[in-house]
């Protein structure tokens, strides 16, 4: 008589495979996460940028700011954003008439924190945006998920358009 039944070897190796599957399907979807994340963070700083040249353009002061004054010698000069490696903010600028160099900021109007496994590899950067339609300070900043070592680069070009890189190695 033949009984139908598994032997301990054959549940072994069901077993063994099992787990190597759930193994890599749970690396994979780790992986899937952190690339979301550093996503939805260079999201986050494009829009904050693109606010930022909005304001400036339109020559948007912040009306609660009432220390904030660009009289005499100096003018409205857009907006600036500074990129640390754990935060960002921005803030209203004053230039100067005839030089139209930045002379000084306002209060930041917004501070925004990148979660604890996203950093700015680029340094402390600041961006200018001018108001009008005269364009930015061009730069490029990467931005780095330390979980996957994977980044994604932000670029600000002279007249102002922001772009954004396909998340890569960081090197």
């Amino acid at each position: 008589m033949k009984k139908n039944a598994f032997t301990l070897v054959e549940i072994l190796v069901i077993c063994t495979i099992l787990v190597l599957f759930s193994g890599t399907m749970l690396a994979g979807y780790n992986n899937f996460n952190q690339q979301k994340k550093l996503d939805k963070e260079v999201n986050q700083l494009v829009d904050v940028l693109n606010l930022a040249k909005s304001k400036a353009r339109a020559s948007d002061l912040n009306p609660a700011d009432t220390g904030f004054d660009c009289s005499g010698s100096n003018e409205f000069g857009g907006y600036s954003v500074e990129i640390n490696d754990s935060d960002y903010n921005f803030a209203p600028c004053c230039r100067d008439v005839v030089t139209k160099n930045p002379s000084g900021c306002g209060s930041v109007v917004q501070t925004y924190n990148f979660s604890s496994v996203i950093t700015n590899i680029s340094g402390s950067t600041t961006v200018n945006f001018y108001p009008l339609s005269e364009g930015a300070s061009p730069l490029t900043v990467s931005i780095k998920n330390s979980a996957i070592d994977k980044c994604s680069d932000i670029s600000i070009s002279e007249t102002g358009v922001i772009s954004t890189s396909d998340i890569q190695l960081c090197y």
